[in-house]
């Protein structure tokens, strides 16, 4: 597993970065602005962190193992000294089942 660099970190652009963070070079990041990391925090191999406007905020001895996704429009807080486990999903948000808001084709009839 390669790790991001310190100045490729630094380069994503998120709103915090603390010291000794590892993540890997095979995560995905979406508005990173809204994401701050603590110290002492290692995200490893097909991770997805996808924050919205609450944003994700990451404590300090943190381990993110491969596959986890954070996702939402509300904010994820993961404290301190926390482990999650791998393919494990974690949402502040979720979709509009009422079928109301749902994207229709032009095919209204069903298949």
């Amino acid at each position: 597993m390669a790790f991001l660099s310190k100045l490729e970190l630094q380069k994503i652009g998120f709103k915090e970065l603390g010291e000794n963070v590892q993540i890997s070079d095979k995560v995905s990041i979406y508005n990173p602005a809204n994401i701050s990391i603590g110290s002492n925090v290692r995200i490893d191999d097909f991770c997805i962190l996808s924050a919205g406007e609450g944003g994700i905020r990451i404590r300090n001895y943190v381990h993110i193992a491969c596959y986890v996704s954070l996702i939402g429009k509300e904010l994820i807080e993961v404290q301190d000294y926390v482990g999650i486990s791998s393919k494990s999903a974690v949402y502040s948000s979720s979709d509009d089942y009422s079928g109301e808001y749902l994207v229709l084709t032009n095919n209204t009839r069903g298949i």
